[in-house]
């Protein structure tokens, strides 16, 4: 009798360990999945808070003025009119800004590990209003803060230095006596630029840190792991849904809290002028000092008026840009004239600063742009040459054919950008770490509306950039060779 053969089972076992190995592959397959799936909604959740925060704290904090709130100094100034306004404003963006559940101001102390609260949104709350969970005690995470009450930040980096540099949040979840928070923050800054203090507003993450934790636990894990073959797609477009609706969501907040700082601009603006107006009129009739120093007020609120009038009119331009909604028309522009008129808009600032300009464009270059768009880029990339320059420094202007676009280049020998800083400075409220020295009115937008711009006209922007040694800024936009003038 025949034997019977021994490749079958040798066949059964290689199907068999075949079977397993797409098996294994298969939940390892599922496995970075989920992982992939749970950490992009982690970090696309706290991007969208962090934008939220940093973009609400920056505007809130151009309506605190820097001189009222350095007046606020322990208990005794409770009842001045002063600290009373200042709540009131805090209360005001607690309820109007979606999601934020407290308001306050910090100052430094002489530790650098403390500082003291100035002001907070709930301080004149009664204890009913207090007492969120009704348990008829006023709890620790419930009790508001007085101005000179000292608060350690060991815990929180963001408030170490980055808060008195510009807009920030925190990196991560910081957990104190008012439960765990998501915080973002910005300076207030005197009318001569120097940070008094810095405005903080907190949403609770309470409910965030619940979802992380239930999203990582075991059960969702093995539901994901068993479920994911046949919902994985599913998934990806509710996630993809998710981002675009909170995305939108974003959006509609910010337009409402840049209407919402236009008309509170914008009102002021408006009775300013009037009063100067009114001033100068007045001012006619005056002789001798009494006349001089009126002229002088007036030219200081004249000065006031146009920085207020200048923060509308980039959170304008800003808010255009990033809606795509900005109105341009496209023709071929010669370029030369166009770099004489801003030239000659920004001569007094580069006569005051005794610098040099020079220029090095051939007449017949054309670039495809609105004219008046490609003379606010100009403007932008020679006002920033201008300020970080030094006294008497060197600041060119040149441009050049490359292919189908022409490029132009602003370079200044002044106080360049720290490298950390290059890669973001086109970034909205985004500044280099050295520029307050220089400017600290700036509000780091300029550079943002000049790449928006750039681009939507089919151009690009780039810096190159050595702290100490200089900064050029180069833009393409489509260009060709026109016609010399004669």
């Amino acid at each position: 009798m025949d034997s019977p053969p021994l490749s079958r089972p040798k066949a059964v076992l290689s199907t068999s360990l075949h079977v397993w190995s797409v098996v294994w592959v298969t939940v390892f397959f599922l496995v970075g999945i989920g992982c992939i799936f749970y950490y992009q909604g982690k970090y696309v959740m706290e991007s969208l808070v962090r934008q939220h925060l940093q973009s609400a704290a920056a505007i809130a904090a151009l309506d605190f003025p820097g001189e009222d709130v350095d007046k606020i100094r322990g208990r005794s100034a409770i009842s001045t009119p002063n600290f009373i306004s200042t709540v009131q404003h805090l209360s005001t963006i607690r309820s109007e800004v979606p999601g934020v559940r407290f308001a306050y101001i910090f100052r430094r102390t002489l530790d650098p590990q403390i500082l003291e609260f100035v002001a907070d949104a709930d301080i004149f709350k009664t204890t009913e209003e207090l007492d969120r969970d009704h348990n008829g005690i006023v709890d620790p995470s419930e009790q508001p803060s007085f101005p000179g009450d000292l608060y350690s930040i060991n815990g929180a980096t963001a408030l170490q230095e980055r808060a008195f540099q510009g807009p920030t949040t925190d990196t991560s979840v910081v957990t104190d006596q008012w439960g765990p928070l998501f915080s973002g923050y910005a300076p207030i800054r005197s009318s001569n630029g120097k940070v008094v203090a810095v405005l903080g507003i907190d949403i609770s993450a309470d409910d965030y840190l619940s979802s992380q934790q239930d999203l990582f636990s075991i059960q969702s894990f093995l539901l994901l792991l068993v479920g994911a073959m046949f919902i994985g797609v599913f998934i990806l477009l509710v996630l993809t849904r998710n981002r675009s609706e909170s995305l939108l969501h974003l959006n509609d907040e910010r337009a409402w809290l840049l209407q919402l700082i236009l008309h509170q601009v914008g009102t002021p603006l408006t009775m300013f002028r009037w009063g100067l107006e009114s001033l100068r009129q007045v001012t006619g009739s005056l002789t001798g000092p009494a006349h001089e120093e009126a002229e002088e007020s007036c030219a200081i609120i004249q000065e006031g008026i146009g920085r207020l009038q200048h923060v509308t009119d980039v959170l304008l331009a800003a808010d255009r840009i990033q809606e795509g909604t900005m109105v341009a028309k496209s023709e071929w522009v010669r370029l030369l004239s166009v770099i004489q008129e801003t030239i000659a808009s920004v001569q007094p600032n580069l006569l005051k600063r005794r610098q040099v300009l020079s220029v090095a464009v051939s007449e017949d270059l054309e670039v495809r742009i609105d004219p008046k768009l490609l003379s606010g880029v100009l403007r932008e990339l020679i006002d920033n040459a201008i300020i970080y320059a030094p006294t008497g420094g060197q600041i060119s202007l040149m441009a050049e054919r490359h292919g189908k676009q022409v490029r132009v280049h602003v370079h200044d020998n002044g106080s360049g950008i720290p490298a950390v800083d290059v890669q973001r400075i086109f970034e909205r409220f985004s500044r280099g770490s050295n520029a307050a020295r220089f400017d600290p009115n700036g509000t780091g937008i300029g550079l943002y509306i000049a790449k928006g711009i750039v681009q939507r006209f089919g151009g690009t922007i780039s810096v190159e950039s050595m702290e100490g040694r200089g900064t050029t800024v180069t833009f393409a936009l489509p260009g060709r060779l026109g016609w010399k003038l004669v």
